[in-house]
């Protein structure tokens, strides 16, 4: 596939990613396939589970096909994030350090930052926040919005009210990653609303491949561990 006829990109045989595909465990592989025949998949998994990659693996297949024309890769940025905005900088500078997760990914599927670079100036992907949506329209892309935990109801409205039923929606989230102050589970109740439907679809990850360091760090709670016989070891 090329776009504007200029330099062309592998998504149709892609050997990494088929690779990666194999390895998928057997969950990643229901949301992948989630993903390509639902207009709205939900998600709900902590960190380390795969999210994003199943998500960009499965819109890069669907963009393969020419069943969407686009990617689009949407992601809320915390109010802790948003303190960037004091320091030097113009706009790029400031967010290119949210796109990480989605050039990791990239990655992953054997694609590296320049091939990810000219795929962007090509308008095959289009790395945003929800900051510049009103009056834009999605028609016939894939959208994957990610850390939808720092997302509130009315934000979610305003992304989802974008976009057309062509499209292929991906909402992505963790309730144990608390970026913001106040409440960080509209996004649940929301995907939960939305996969609901006849259009939608729900999948859960378990499995944390960081491995056990990353998923012992997940368990903790500091309520329980402070009343617990092994603090009350603890020498201040």
């Amino acid at each position: 596939m090329n776009y504007k006829g200029e330099k062309e990109f592998n998504l149709k045989n892609n050997k990494e990613r088929d690779r990666m595909y194999s390895q998928f465990s057997d969950e990643q592989k229901n949301m992948f396939h989630s993903i390509q025949n639902n207009i709205f998949t939900f998600c709900e998994a902590n960190a380390g589970t795969g999210k994003t990659l199943v998500a960009v693996a499965s819109l890069l297949d669907l963009l393969a096909n020419n069943t969407i024309n686009k990617i689009v890769y949407l992601q809320k940025p915390s109010k802790r994030y948003l303190q960037n905005g004091l320091l030097p900088g113009d706009l790029d500078e400031k967010t290119e350090k949210l796109w990480d997760p989605f050039y990791d990914a990239m990655l992953k599927l054997g694609y590296d930052p320049f091939t990810v670079d000219g795929m962007v100036n090509q308008e095959l992907i289009y790395l945003t926040t929800d900051t510049t949506l009103r009056g834009v329209n999605f028609e016939n892309v894939g959208l994957c919005i990610d850390e939808a935990q720092n997302a509130d109801c009315e934000t979610l409205r305003l992304i989802f009210t974008r976009c057309h039923d062509a499209c292929r929606i991906i909402m992505l989230g963790d309730v144990n990653q608390k970026d913001n102050k106040g409440r960080n589970t509209d996004f649940v109740y929301y995907g939960y609303y939305l996969s609901n439907k006849y259009f939608g679809n729900k999948c859960k990850l378990v499995k944390n491949f960081r491995g056990d360091f990353s998923n012992c760090a997940e368990k903790f709670n500091l309520e329980k561990y402070m009343v617990s016989e092994e603090a009350k070891e603890i020498e201040f």
